[in-house]
C-alpha cells in the first residue's frame, strides 16, 4: 500500500473556516474592484468630491450668514445706510454720551453772553469753507451752477461748500446772541443789523433747527426727579440720558483740515 493512500484530511476548525471564507471574500472584492472599469473607478471618485465640496460650501454659507446677522457693522457702513451722501462719512465714529443736563446750566461754557462764551461758541461753530469736486456736487444732489472757488494751497478749482452741522450751530448761537440782543446790538455782528434783517435771520434759523430736530427726531427717553436743591416739590425732568453720537470732534478736526477759506458767509 502506498504511503498516500493512507492520508485522510484533517477537519478544519471553525475559527480556520471563516478566516479562509472571509479571505476569499477580501480577495473576491479586490478582485471586482481591479476587474472595474476605469472611468467608473473615477466616476465614484468625483462622486465623493463632490459630496465633499458641497459639505465645505454648506458650512462656509452658514458660517457667514452667522457673522452677517451677530456681526457689529462698521461705523462707515451705519452711517452710508441711514444717512445721505457725504465726503465726511468715512471720517464718523460712534461712541455713547451721558446728557448733562440741569436744571441750573451756569457751569456751561456756552451759557450766557461776554468774550468768554463768545470764543467757545466760535471754537464749535466756525471752522471754514471747504472745496468738493463737481463728481462730488452730483452725488450730493446739489446743481453744477453752485458757487465754485479756488484752492490757495493747490490751485484746482472746486465748489465750494460746507458742513451743515456747523451752519446750524452758527444757527443756534445767533438765538443766544438775541436772547442778550442789548449786549449784542453794538457788537457789530449778526445781532447789530437793522431790525427786519435780524427778524429774518433769526426766523431762518428756527427754521433750519426745526427741521433738523424732526428730520433726526431724537427718540430717546426721559424720567423725572424732584430736585431739593431748588426749594420745592415740583418734578422736573431728568436728562441725563444716554445717546449714541457722533464724534464731534473728529468731524470738527476733518473740516478744518479741508479748509480752504474763512470768509464768514453765513
Amino acid at each position: 500500500m502506498v504511503a498516500g493512500d493512507d492520508y485522510q484530511p484533517v477537519p478544519l476548525l471553525d475559527d480556520e473556516k471563516q478566516s479562509e471564507t472571509g479571505s476569499w471574500k477580501t480577495r473576491s472584492s479586490l478582485d471586482a474592484f481591479y476587474q472595474t472599469p476605469p472611468a467608473r473607478r473615477i466616476s465614484q471618485h468625483w462622486v465623493w468630491i463632490a459630496h465633499i465640496g458641497l459639505l465645505s460650501v454648506s458650512t462656509a454659507l452658514f458660517t457667514l450668514s452667522f457673522c452677517l446677522r451677530y456681526a457689529r457693522p462698521s461705523s462707515l457702513a451705519v452711517t452710508t445706510q441711514f444717512s445721505t451722501y457725504s465726503p465726511a462719512a468715512p471720517i464718523v465714529q460712534y461712541d455713547t454720551q451721558r446728557y448733562n443736563l440741569t436744571p441750573n446750566m451756569d457751569w456751561s461754557p456756552y451759557v450766557g453772553k461776554g468774550p468768554e462764551v463768545d470764543e467757545a461758541w466760535e471754537q464749535i461753530s466756525r471752522v471754514g469753507d471747504m472745496m468738493i469736486s463737481l463728481d462730488e456736487v452730483h452725488r450730493l444732489g446739489l446743481s453744477p451752477d453752485s458757487l465754485k472757488i479756488t484752492d490757495p494751497k493747490t490751485g484746482k478749482v472746486g465748489y465750494r461748500a460746507a458742513i451743515e452741522v456747523f451752519h446750524q450751530l452758527h444757527c443756534l448761537n445767533l438765538l443766544r446772541q438775541f436772547t442778550w440782543r442789548e449786549h449784542y446790538a453794538n457788537e457789530g455782528g449778526d445781532i447789530d443789523a437793522p431790525p427786519e434783517d435780524v427778524r429774518g435771520h433769526v426766523d431762518h434759523c428756527l427754521e433750519t433747527l426745526r427741521m433738523n430736530l424732526m428730520c433726526q427726531a431724537d427718540i430717546g427717553v426721559f424720567t423725572f426727579k424732584v430736585y431739593p436743591e431748588l426749594g420745592d416739590d415740583d418734578p422736573w425732568p431728568d436728562f441725563s440720558t444716554l445717546h449714541t453720537c457722533r464724534n464731534f470732534e473728529d468731524i470738527r478736526t476733518w473740516a478744518r483740515k479741508r479748509a480752504v477759506t474763512w470768509d464768514d458767509n453765513a
